[in-house]
């Protein structure tokens, strides 16, 4: 049973994976006849789908090493390296998002937030790197942390969007801090406390933390295959939202459109 629930879930994200590529072809084509079509947009959002149907057809528990397949393709190493592309195309998409509502509404603040959201995930992703590579859960909470500050950064933005705005600009700035009080949501009250937990449990049960170059060589080489629902089903609340809400917002924010 534990493993029909888990290939079950597999199958779905499969699907969906394939259906977000879909929809972003499809995406593509409505935004081919708009004037000023920037390219940016499709290219990072291109990247982020491709990337997360990736990580759903090879998913992946890093720290622990755990995988569903045996593959070289679910490497922990080679899955880490296209998680950071990804998750830095799409921080790259919400920091043009806000550099494009900080020229339309002419407030230089949110301009200049715009250029703090990659570099605050870049931070995030050299966390998890040394999370993933000294099996150290801590840095994961760090990881999140920076997340929520971005998160929080592009809620004010939207905010002051939404009370300048009317129309559907305005309703984009609801969908849009709908979103980020979701995420940050889960990341405060599910990611964060879950990944402290492991940190005391570790110590408690004396983990062994690695070296980098240990590391290095760890997430490289060894990969612990299960298909027990039991692994699966507390990285699923963070996942499933991730490859599915994620993508959408990925592909949403391509249409999005401050200069027509």
């Amino acid at each position: 049973m534990n493993m029909k629930t888990t290939y079950l879930w597999w199958k779905f994200l499969c699907i969906t994976a394939t259906i977000n590529i879909l929809i972003w072809a499809a995406a593509i084509w409505m935004r081919s006849d708009i004037q000023d079509f920037s390219y940016w947009h499709p290219v990072l959002s291109g990247i982020y789908v491709s990337i997360c149907a990736f990580r759903s057809f090879f998913p992946r528990i890093d720290l622990e090493r755990y995988c569903l397949f045996d593959h070289p393709l679910s490497s922990v190493a080679l899955g880490r390296s296209f998680a950071t592309i990804a998750e830095v195309c799409f921080s790259a998409q919400i920091a043009l998002l806000l550099y494009d509502l900080g020229q339309l509404l002419a407030l230089p603040a949110i301009v200049y937030i715009s250029y703090t959201i990659v570099p605050i995930i870049i931070l995030a992703q050299a966390s998890c790197w040394y999370a993933t590579l000294t099996l150290n859960h801590f840095w994961h909470a760090v990881e999140e942390a920076a997340w929520v500050v971005m998160i929080m950064l592009a809620a004010a933005c939207l905010y002051a969007g939404y009370t300048e705005l009317t129309g559907v600009y305005q309703l984009l700035m609801v969908v849009g801090l709908l979103s980020c009080l979701g995420s940050a949501y889960i990341m405060l009250f599910i990611d964060i406390p879950m990944y402290l937990s492991r940190t005391r449990n570790g110590e408690r049960s004396g983990v062994r933390y690695l070296s980098v170059d240990q590391g290095i060589q760890d997430a490289v080489n060894r990969r612990v295959q299960t298909h027990d629902w039991a692994v699966w089903k507390k990285e699923a609340l963070w996942i499933t939202p991730y490859f599915t809400f994620g993508v959408w917002l990925s592909i949403g924010m391509m249409l999005v459109n401050f200069t027509a």
